[in-house]
């Protein structure tokens, strides 16, 4: 029949195991060490990188330059934070296959990855899967700020790639958006070849100047899509193993393990 335990019975039975749980102790405190030891230390870099904010200069332009209709959202779509989407585009692309078949032919970045893997990555998609296990990315507060982490035995090293994932992240969003200007102006200039119309002319210039505003923009020698808040640093001493963690938990599974083999061995006699 199933009875209640006290808090003195359970107290009690503690102290009765006390010898098997120092015994699981010392295992765990052996098994620790020597986890401890053959863990490869990792170093934490971070990253903080924010939504650039260059589209605020080419609506600003297109609405004291021209008219109201110069000012359709031909450029960046924000969400309702404010926000441009090509930021969000910038985060969701960051590990994804289209970065990683750029990061792939950069033989410094593919080396120092490699080199704590068994198995070598050898394509984009390996690479992706590999970005996405080990970048995290995680969102600071209700802010649209977003925190990059990565960790490798090498803190030069894990620096510098979330550097290079920012770079060719952004730059990759930047060509994809000047293409897409370049052919909107062409078009523009098509239609605007076959025009008679004075209204209809004025709109389409308007376009074509707002067209022009954002090819400047994309031109500019600064981040298209994020800007980075915080430059990539490596921890000065490794993040990994975590020798308190580590210790605390082997040390509550050894204590754990100790009571219950007490349990399973003690005398018929004996209560818990």
């Amino acid at each position: 029949m199933d009875r209640e335990i006290s808090l003195k019975q359970l107290l009690q039975s503690f102290w009765q195991a006390k010898f098997y749980m120092l015994g699981g102790w010392l295992v765990a405190f052996v098994l620790a060490f020597l986890f401890i030891f053959v863990s490869v230390p990792k170093y934490s870099a971070n990253m903080i990188v924010a939504p650039a904010d260059g589209y605020a200069l080419g609506d600003y332009a297109s609405a004291v330059q021209y008219d109201s209709v110069a000012t359709l959202p031909f450029w960046r779509p924000k969400d309702q934070a404010g926000a441009s989407t090509d930021f969000y585009r910038f985060i969701h692309t960051l590990r994804g296959p289209a970065v990683a078949g750029i990061l792939i032919k950069d033989e410094s970045a593919l080396s120092g990855i490699n080199r704590t893997l068994d198995n070598k990555i050898k394509t984009p998609e390996e690479l992706s899967v590999y970005l996405k296990k080990h970048i995290r990315i995680d969102p600071l507060g209700a802010t649209p700020l977003r925190r990059l982490n990565y960790a490798h035995p090498d803190a030069e090293f894990a620096a510098a790639l979330l550097r290079k994932l920012h770079l060719v992240a952004d730059q990759m969003i930047r060509r994809d958006r000047r293409q897409q200007s370049q052919s909107r102006i062409e078009y523009l200039e098509n239609v605007l070849r076959r025009t008679n119309n004075p209204d209809h002319r004025k709109g389409v210039t308007n376009l074509i100047m707002q067209q022009e505003h954002i090819q400047m923009l994309a031109n500019l020698d600064e981040p298209y899509a994020a800007i980075v808040v915080e430059p990539a640093s490596a921890s000065p001493k490794p993040t990994w193993p975590n020798k308190p963690l580590i210790w605390f938990v082997f040390s509550a599974i050894g204590l754990m393990f100790g009571y219950i083999i007490w349990c399973f061995r003690k005398p018929d006699g004996e209560t818990v």
